[in-house]
């Protein structure tokens, strides 16, 4: 039996508001949450994204630097573990082409955001208690969550590649637990601890988010912050 496979989603914040919207996230003013473009990396354009943000989503070029990174530091996991991370809901992906789903999944789950009682809360409450390779087996028959994200797939600014296409970008996230800076990724072993946050979430991510376009000597990155929902948006 093949694999389960999911077109890819488009890192754009309108196919994630779709996705969370139509799964219960309140995404209006005064009180909600929503996805919006981080146009840039200087502190000028960081000034836009409004606060508190409670995520940031990176799409990125897989290369063989940062697969080389991405081994070694999940050895050093397996040996040595990590700090604060044990009660983070974390999904191993098992999906491919879902990344971006994850990513979602993955913020969702351990942001604090208004979220109505249905498929996203239900799948969270099923998730606390199980491995993070359970949680990915309930995935492959939420029939509902694949069915919004083959919708928010075909809502991107470009055309939907098919469905056996393999692509070469990756998303992760970014969220703070007890003050540390935690990156998910369903490829991973674990959540990475990245340490405590200092400055903030947002400039904290992007001091990652810098070394690894050095890693990989790309600006293929694309990033969106999980940000208050305004009048003025």
């Amino acid at each position: 039996m093949d694999d389960p496979r999911w077109l890819p989603l488009e890192s754009n914040p309108e196919s994630f508001n779709k996705w969370s919207a139509s799964l219960g996230l309140d995404t209006s003013p005064p009180n909600g949450y929503h996805f919006t473009d981080i146009w840039g990396l200087d502190p000028e354009l960081l000034q836009f994204v409004k606060q508190p943000v409670k995520a940031v989503l990176m799409l990125f070029p897989v290369t063989p630097e940062y697969e080389k990174m991405r081994k070694e530091q999940d050895e050093k996991v397996l040996e040595e573990g990590v700090e604060g991370v044990e009660d983070v809901i974390y999904f191993k992906q098992t999906i491919a082409n879902a990344c971006g789903t994850f990513a979602l999944l993955h913020t969702l789950a351990n942001v604090d955001v208004p979220i109505k009682e249905g498929p996203l809360t239900e799948l969270f409450a099923q998730c606390k208690d199980k491995t993070p390779l359970e949680r990915a087996q309930l995935l492959t028959t939420a029939k509902e969550l694949e069915s919004v994200h083959e919708e928010a797939a075909q809502t991107g600014q470009t055309a939907a590649p098919a469905l056996e296409d393999d692509t070469d970008l990756h998303f992760v996230t970014f969220v703070e637990h007890k003050g540390f800076l935690i990156e998910l990724d369903g490829r991973r072993n674990s959540p990475i601890n990245h340490g405590k946050i200092e400055k903030g979430l947002l400039d904290d991510t992007v001091e990652v988010v810098k070394r690894i376009m050095e890693l990989t000597k790309s600006i293929q990155f694309n990033l969106v912050a999980l940000s208050p929902a305004t009048e003025d948006d």
